[in-house]
């Protein structure tokens, strides 16, 4: 037990160096993409963009479908081994492949060309965006088996380098595009391709240098197949469901507000992706070691992680929001100078509120997807999340502004939470009283006393660079203090104790 939370702590490290590099190096690429394409063409962009990452649901639920086998098989030592796994998972995302390809060249061109509101001379620039933007869905889509190999294996120093450079590879092409003498939208989404490109051969090479067992077979593959389209079918309804609400509320205020509308939107999930990253870190490094548990029958052990992701994942969250709002027109003024759409304060404020209680709802899915009975869990889950889109449609049809859409969506997702609670109690037994005791009451007490010191400065000092150093100097050890204080129990504080004195003991020898 001492060394698989070792190597969580292991990964997770990996993965925050990987974020922080990541997320200081995308701040200053979004800075450049807005000010070299102009706020109509980003929003064209995200509109297009967006509407092709619709569809990647297919793909995202095979991916996690993906590395769900690969760490069962891994767990229960059974007859099926990882060639296995990857032999059905190559079909699978071969299958995938096709099936996006068909659908985005179809209904995406029909949306493109008749109901997107894009500027007439614009039109072309779209279309082409969109083909490349589709070529790069399908290059994403061949790469899972490759990446759920090096997640399951927790190669997590691997996969962060290989983020790095595509984020590194992703500001270069931002950086020559005042040097070229095409249209800069096209030329934009040309070399994005390139990148997708790059990015596959990193996993696919490293796969095959190092994962020697991983060999296509085709003696159990199509039996494997045929549970992987099973169990990523139930995922599939899932991953389309949070694709309704995210892109098509995308769709939605395009209809209703232009593509300027939709900058403010892409700025604000800039902002949300960002920090939603350290969430998706701790997910990445719990993962593979809570399905390996649950395969093992070490249920105390599952539930544990499970604990343990809910109120880490969430305490980042919040303390890494907390500055951010209380300082967010300064940030948004040194991050994009006057280049600042209408709608994007509120917007961001009402994302990263719904990203904080959904932090709550991933480890409970995680461990539904580890005991894999889906079927009911996703089907009331997902009939919550798709009723925003429709809601959201009538807010604004009685005369709603942009940012209704974004309460209706975060009202919703508080209610998907007990939901998903009561769901995962009827196939995986966990106290209703712990839960709210261990995660729910000091979460809330977290919630309420964080934001507190930042707001003394804020309301005592002068709006500066100073100011906004200051607030996050305070948010940082206020909020340190308190996850100690009113977050961690005592184990979890005798747990952190021993690390950091062993870290000490170990710098001084």
């Amino acid at each position: 037990m001492s060394d698989s939370n070792k190597r969580i702590a292991k990964n997770t490290a990996f993965l925050y160096i990987r974020l922080l590099f990541v997320l200081f190096v995308s701040i200053y690429t979004t800075r450049v993409v807005l000010r070299y394409l102009g706020i109509e063409d980003y929003g064209i962009y995200n509109v297009v963009a967006g509407f092709v990452l619709m569809f990647s649901f297919l793909n995202n639920s095979m991916s996690i479908s993906i590395q769900r086998f690969y760490n069962y098989v891994k767990g229960e030592d059974g007859e099926l081994s990882q060639s296995d796994v990857y032999s059905a998972a190559l079909l699978a995302q071969g299958i995938i492949a096709v099936a996006t390809l068909v659908l985005l060249e179809s209904v995406g061109w029909w949306y493109i060309n008749n109901v997107m509101v894009v500027p007439p001379e614009r039109v072309f620039a779209a279309n082409c965006v969109f083909q490349f933007s589709v070529l790069s869905l399908v290059v994403v889509v061949m790469q899972g088996p490759f990446s759920g190999a090096i997640l399951s294996n927790e190669r997590m120093d691997y996969f962060a380098l290989g983020s790095m450079v595509d984020v590194v590879l992703r500001l270069v092409i931002v950086l020559v595009l005042p040097y070229l003498p095409f249209d800069k939208l096209l030329s934009y989404g040309v070399l994005s391709f390139v990148v997708s490109i790059v990015g596959f051969f990193w996993y696919y090479l490293y796969c095959h240098r190092c994962f020697r067992d991983l060999r296509f077979v085709k003696g159990r593959s199509g039996i494997l197949l045929r549970r992987l389209l099973t169990f990523s079918g139930w995922n599939l309804l899932d991953m389309f469901s949070y694709t309704v609400k995210g892109q098509g509320l995308n769709v939605l205020i395009n209809a209703f507000f232009g593509p300027t509308v939709n900058a403010a939107r892409g700025i604000s999930n800039q902002i949300m992706s960002a920090i939603q990253g350290f969430s998706s870190n701790i997910v990445m490094a719990f993962r593979p070691q809570l399905v390996e548990s649950y395969a093992k029958g070490e249920l105390a052990r599952t539930t544990m992680l499970m604990f343990s992701m809910s109120k880490i994942s969430y305490v980042f969250l919040y303390m890494l929001s907390v500055p951010i709002v209380v300082e967010l027109d300064m940030v948004l003024r040194l991050w994009l100078g006057d280049n600042i759409p209408d709608y994007t304060v509120p917007f961001t404020i009402l994302v990263l509120a719904n990203m904080v209680v959904s932090s709550l709802n991933t480890p409970l899915s995680q461990v539904m997807q580890a005991v894999g009975e889906l079927k009911w869990y996703q089907i009331v889950r997902s009939l919550i999340i798709t009723s925003i889109l429709p809601l959201a449609w009538l807010s604004l049809k009685l005369g709603g502004d942009p940012i209704s859409v974004f309460v209706v969506s975060f009202l919703m997702t508080i209610l998907n939470q007990p939901v998903s609670m009561v769901l995962l109690h009827r196939h995986y037994s966990y106290s209703y009283r712990d839960y709210l005791k261990q995660i729910v009451w000091p979460c809330c007490l977290f919630s309420l006393l964080a934001p507190l010191l930042p707001m003394v400065v804020v309301r005592t000092m002068d709006s500066s660079f100073l100011r906004l150093m200051v607030s996050c100097l305070v948010s940082g050890v206020s909020s340190l203090s308190l996850i100690y204080i009113v977050v961690l129990n005592s184990s979890e504080r005798q747990m952190l104790g021993s690390l950091v004195l062993s870290r000490l003991k170990r710098i001084k020898s």
